[in-house]
């Protein structure tokens, strides 16, 4: 018996081992293009717009899950105008967290991020977002995130004007989506160079 034991204990160690290969090595054998349908379904549900990775997608699970997307692009209210266009973006997370129902990100970094933002005559904003997602706001943490080159144009239909933010350079964080939220970097306000700090209670 004591035999049949040990057997079962290397036999399982031995499969652990091997998943763990699996997970490390497998993914660079792995076309995650292909699962771009996946992220463009999920991230249109909560989002409420059509999202379209046109370039290209890597992944891996070990030694922390880690996903890329080149130029994701969100569409806007106008057809053919996107409100939302990314030149890539990347996201590091903590293994661990998932085991107990959390998603702590450490990592996320967005490349030349480009928003457009619509605001109508009443006030109203188009990116009325209503998110549904697996995972409550407050189980969500965000360690890092890092905008590079990004740029934001607000457009007033009131008063027929756009102001533009350009230049971002920032790093933002926050103990879960539902705040606090802080947010540090440079950016330009319609060609004016300022620097920012910002945080929410």
């Amino acid at each position: 018996r004591p035999m049949i034991l040990v057997r079962a204990f290397v036999l399982i160690g031995g499969l652990i081992v091997l998943a763990l290969t699996a997970a490390l090595v497998g993914p660079y054998f792995v076309d995650w293009t292909s699962y771009r349908a996946d992220f463009e379904r999920e991230a249109g549900r909560i989002l409420g717009r059509e999202v379209k990775v046109e370039g290209t997608a890597t992944a891996r699970l070990l030694p922390f899950p880690s996903l890329t997307f080149t130029d994701v692009v969100v569409a806007g209210i106008v057809p053919g105008e996107p409100a939302v266009t990314v030149e890539r973006f990347s996201m590091d997370a903590e293994l661990a967290p998932f085991m107990r129902g959390d998603v702590h990100i450490f990592d996320m970094r967005l490349v030349r991020p480009s928003v457009l933002v619509d605001v109508a005559g009443d006030g109203a904003l188009d990116w009325a977002m209503r998110p549904s997602v697996p995972v409550g706001a407050d189980h969500i943490s965000l360690e890092k995130l890092t905008v590079t080159d990004g740029r934001v144009a607000i457009r007033h239909a009131a008063s027929g004007r756009t102001h533009r933010f350009t230049e971002i350079d920032a790093e933002l964080s926050a103990r879960s989506l539902a705040g606090p939220w802080r947010m540090e970097g440079t950016l330009r306000l319609d060609g004016m160079r300022t620097a920012m700090t910002v945080s929410t209670g």
